[in-house]
């Protein structure tokens, strides 16, 4: 009886350290996808936002070059376009390390957004804000900037030269951010996908979805309109 109660102690012991060795290598699976999708999430809202307005600048100098013959104008376009290299180089580095802590103030990352020296920020582009300002994790912070990001190339694609009107409402509970331009030539769609090249819209609410947020996306009246928000 001892011998036989040994064995099936020692079947279950073994059992249940196969069990366990299963579960971490899950743990570590899940965890390794989590990570792959966040600095996915990472390189396209960088990239997408830096490439996005440079291409614009770019098109701008041959506009400039071919229709106007304006050299003056074409260098000052080129110099632009350096900056936002030099600019999207460092937000890159920034995103590859995830040295969150030192950013700036959620308020202040808007406002440089819609600078007017900005030469890819439309004219009239502004940002209000509303209720009194509260520190926000980091996580939360860099989530809102990067969908106002997505937001403002979103707005040069379908509408451009359409200003860009940014609130950023902070509540007893939560933060909201909500995005307006004129609608142009966006409309309602299907929910993106990865094969449609929706990367934006998903990664987005991906973002908010792992902070208990939420993102909507519809037209209000002549203009359309990018709501976000995070719980406090």
């Amino acid at each position: 009886r001892y011998r036989r109660s040994y064995r099936i102690q020692a079947q279950q012991a073994r059992a249940l350290l196969a069990e366990s060795e299963r579960a971490r290598a899950e743990q570590e699976r899940s965890s390794a996808l989590a990570e792959r999708a966040r600095i996915a999430r990472e390189i396209h809202d960088v990239l997408g936002h830096s490439l996005g307005a440079l291409g614009i600048q770019l098109q701008t100098v041959e506009a400039l070059l071919a229709d106007r013959g304006d050299v003056e104008g074409a260098l000052a376009r080129l110099a632009g376009a350096q900056r936002l290299v030099t600019e999207g180089v460092e937000e890159t580095r920034r995103a590859v390390h995830a040295l969150r802590t030192d950013a700036p103030p959620l308020p202040e990352s808007l406002r440089a957004l819609v600078a007017p020296e900005r030469p890819e920020t439309p004219r009239g582009s502004s940002l209000a804000v509303s209720g009194e300002p509260f520190a926000l994790a980091p996580t939360a912070s860099l989530a809102l900037l990067r969908v106002a990001q997505e937001a403002l190339v979103n707005a040069r694609k379908h509408a451009p030269g359409s200003p860009v009107r940014i609130t950023l409402d902070y509540g007893e509970d939560a933060v909201e951010l909500d995005v307006r331009n004129a609608a142009g030539d966006a409309r309602p769609a299907a929910p993106p996908s990865a094969r449609d090249g929706g990367y934006g819209l998903v990664g987005m609410r991906e973002r908010l979805r792992l902070l208990d947020g939420s993102l909507t996306v519809d037209r209000a009246g002549e203009d359309w309109r990018l709501r976000a928000r995070v719980p406090r």
